[in-house]
């Protein structure tokens, strides 16, 4: 979920690192399969290998954002990480939705305030499930998987994970969110 972006294409590493979702304006015609962009920072233009840079979509599902997600499955839990070396369950719905151009904010309860709320029963794939304990705010974000399963970055076994809801997480299940996305 990351690559590197050279001085020249299959020339050294400038800037390793790129994370997935990461906005990179063409610099040009792609040589050799390898893209030229725009970095700030740099004076010329960087290259990005064959197959690491793609359009930003025209349009994208919550299917579709659900199924990128499942891409980050078994990457680390790291609380305040946004990127496949390691990631939260707000970082996860964050990136996944940002990689179709669509900014959510970072924090899990703020995306709970940015969505549109779902009644119960009426959930889909890629919709948001909220958690959070009495009294207390949303402190927790993932995604409806099918079948009843919950897609998050799981802190207690310290990973990405697409299981059946767990019974503690459906006693805290405060509510359930479609993202509406607008112009990007």
């Amino acid at each position: 979920m990351t690559t590197a972006l050279r001085d020249r294409p299959g020339g050294q590493v400038v800037l390793p690192g790129v994370v997935l979702g990461t906005r990179l304006a063409s610099a040009g015609d792609p040589v050799d399969g390898c893209q030229p962009v725009h970095v700030p920072g740099q004076d010329r233009p960087l290259w990005a290998p064959p197959g690491s840079v793609a359009p930003l979509p025209a349009s994208a599902t919550a299917v579709d954002v659900l199924a990128l997600a499942r891409r980050l499955r078994a990457a680390a839990y790291l609380w305040g990480g946004m990127s496949g070396q390691g990631i939260d369950c707000s970082g996860l719905v964050h990136l996944a939705w940002r990689r179709f151009g669509v900014c959510l904010p970072r924090d899990a309860s703020d995306q709970a305030h940015a969505t549109e709320p779902v009644p119960p029963g009426a959930e889909q794939p890629g919709d948001l499930h909220f958690f959070a304990r009495p009294g207390r705010p949303v402190h927790h974000v993932g995604f409806v998987a099918d079948q009843g399963h919950l897609l998050h970055a799981c802190y207690q076994q310290r990973h990405v994970v697409e299981e059946p809801m767990p019974p503690e997480r459906a006693a805290t299940l405060v509510a359930t969110h479609r993202v509406v996305s607008g112009p990007r």
